[in-house]
């Protein structure tokens, strides 16, 4: 039997070694031969951890990998992974039946699987986000916005009258905020690297140029001014925003929530049905980035790296196995309210005893929908949109390798100069001219030439 240390962000479930027993004990039974230990590192020090056990080679398995945060390219160009391809095709059957071609593609560089896919939502939601209706209706506001200047105008009057613990600035955590698709109109394109600008009409180019991150700048330096963004939104760590959308202080959030309970301590009388979905353009069809930001990586010093595959083809081999890892054990982690719905059985914090995050290893055919979500994200994330289209670079994964000096000078640069116009802490007009010279004497023309180039041969 190999053991898998499998690496994790964000908070240890309080009853975690039950969970892992239980998951380790059918895994033995069904002759997997892997024994699993979860680890988990607090999001503040996520990056620092990986990057340092990577680095060091440290004895681990399997790591989570979020493309929106670092991609699988800018991992398997410092060699830090290793090549699952032949592992894959041996022992990854029911993870090549459950994952479509675009999404175990974007585990791809270079032709090498390097990640294992968790096909868990539709990702064709960059555009949206939700707002609270209970407390629109609260504060006087009798109808959900449809464009953005009615959107503010609510968010001021509740802002205006608000009576809760905290102030319901934006949800943000200023240092990250780079991409702005909350705070424009374009629905044309995606946004790669952080820092790479592909419209559908073929146009790529620095993300900083263009008229897309202008607006997105100037909208959020406005939302700053009328004081919807928290003044300390630049010092906003992870935990902080985390704690604001669990405790309920928020009107309008540029992303989604996966469960309410933690919310009912605040606002007992919320529900499921008290949330809107906000998309202002309702014609253009959304665009699938890629067929999964989220999946499971093996570093190049694991000493069993066919342990991990093995252990993702045992959770997508029956629902009975992924229940059992994701959820939980029936009756004590959660009740299942039907074919299609469950309820997590929750603590006084409102929070589950044991569970793993459906968007870490999660899959489309197995999930059930929360009971206790918001019913417009259960309707959008859960669902495949079949009026979406795949970006024209989706197919591609892009290698960072020959540009890695570039990408790592040129996201300093950003950390510095354009994540405080990002989240309107600066204004725009007297900081973009400095902020373009630096990104420039960094390298991200060359960034956007090597993609340019990527993608030119992938077409052919």
């Amino acid at each position: 039997t190999a053991k898998l240390t499998y690496v994790l962000p964000g908070n240890e479930p309080a009853e975690l070694s039950r969970g892992v027993d239980a998951v380790n004990k059918k895994l033995a039974a069904d002759g997997v031969g892997v024994e699993l230990e979860l680890k988990y590192f607090a999001w503040d020090v996520w990056d620092q951890k990986i990057n340092l056990m990577l680095s060091t080679g440290d004895d681990f398995d399997m790591f989570a990998v979020m493309n929106d945060r670092v991609t699988i390219a800018n991992y398997a160009s410092r060699n830090a992974l290793a090549d699952l391809t032949d592992i894959f095709s041996k022992y990854g059957e029911n993870i090549i039946a459950n994952c479509p071609e675009l999404a175990i593609k974007s585990g791809q560089v270079g032709g090498k699987q390097y990640g294992i896919p968790a096909f868990w939502v539709e990702s064709a939601l960059d555009h949206q986000g939700l707002i609270r209706t209970d407390l629109l209706k609260k504060y006087g506001v009798d109808k959900v916005p449809t464009t953005w200047d009615e959107l503010t105008t609510a968010f001021q009057t509740d802002m205006a009258n608000w009576d809760g613990n905290q102030k319901p600035y934006l949800p943000m955590i200023g240092t990250s905020q780079v991409g702005g698709y909350f705070f424009n109109s374009d629905s044309n394109y995606v946004l790669y690297e952080n820092m790479i600008y592909v419209n559908q009409d073929g146009t790529i180019k620095n993300y900083f140029e263009t008229d897309t991150f202008k607006e997105s700048c100037q909208n959020a330096r406005d939302w700053y001014l009328k004081g919807l963004i928290n003044p300390d939104v630049l010092t906003v760590t992870s935990d902080q925003m985390n704690n604001q959308l669990n405790t309920g202080d928020w009107l309008v959030h540029a992303g989604t929530i996966g469960d309410i309970s933690s919310l009912k301590a605040n606002y007992p009388d919320v529900t499921v049905d008290d949330f809107a979905w906000l998309d202002f353009d309702t014609e253009t069809p959304e665009i699938r980035p890629y067929g999964t930001r989220n999946m499971q990586a093996v570093p190049a010093s694991s000493k069993n790296p066919e342990a991990s595959v093995k252990f993702i083809n045992w959770l997508y081999a029956s629902q009975e196995n992924f229940d059992l890892f994701i959820y939980g054990e029936e009756g004590t982690d959660y009740n299942k309210l039907s074919d299609t719905d469950y309820e997590a059985i929750v603590d006084e914090t409102g929070v589950p005893k044991y569970n793993v995050a459906t968007w870490l290893a999660g899959n489309i055919s197995f999930e059930y929908l929360n009971a206790n979500a918001p019913t417009p994200v259960n309707e959008h994330l859960y669902t495949t949109d079949k009026t979406a289209v795949d970006g024209i670079a989706a197919l591609m994964t892009f290698d960072a390798s020959s540009v890695q000096t570039q990408v790592a000078d040129v996201n300093t640069q950003i950390s510095a100069v354009i994540a405080p116009m990002a989240c309107g802490a600066v204004d725009y007009d007297s900081n973009i001219e400095n902020a373009l010279k630096l990104l420039k004497t960094a390298g991200i023309d060359k960034i956007v030439a090597e993609f340019q180039a990527q993608y030119d041969a992938s077409k052919k």
